[in-house]
């Protein structure tokens, strides 16, 4: 194995190492989001973003790909692996991102419900009659 040759494996193995430390922080930011805690939820998106600063950085260090195509072929591997897991790493992040909105959703609900803000949609007047909802109405069955 040539020098150059060498430098990219090294570098490919080296991404490898930082986008792994990332699917665990990833894995462990999604632990945090589904426990609630917001302190490991703080602690887990800071060890995140860290290990995501930590992973372009190695990224950008990556020697160029200027190598013959039979060379290529032997680091195929090494780069369908890394592919595989930045699948996974993607794939976490957006559950992840699912599950921030989710609950940012319950947490505006139950400020909207302390504050006596929520939507109190009335169904029925005081009377009895239904409520003017803009929507159509149709008779279900008669008392």
């Amino acid at each position: 194995m040539n020098d150059s040759v060498g430098t990219i494996v090294a570098a490919l193995e080296q991404e490898l190492l930082t986008l792994t430390s990332l699917h665990e922080a990833l894995q462990r930011e999604s632990a945090a989001l589904s426990g609630g805690n917001a302190n490991e939820i703080d602690a887990a998106i800071a060890a995140k973003n860290e290990a995501l600063q930590a992973h372009q950085a190695e990224m950008s260090r990556r020697p160029p790909d200027d190598l013959p195509e039979a060379v290529k072929a032997d680091l195929q591997t090494l780069q369908d692996r890394l592919a595989a897991l930045a699948g996974e790493c993607q794939e976490l992040n957006r559950r992840n991102g699912a599950l921030i909105s989710k609950l940012s959703d319950r947490t505006k609900a139950a400020l909207n419900v302390l504050q006596g803000t929520e939507d109190m949609t009335v169904l029925y007047s005081a009377s009895g009659v239904e409520g003017a909802s803009g929507k159509g109405s149709r008779v279900l069955g008669k008392a």
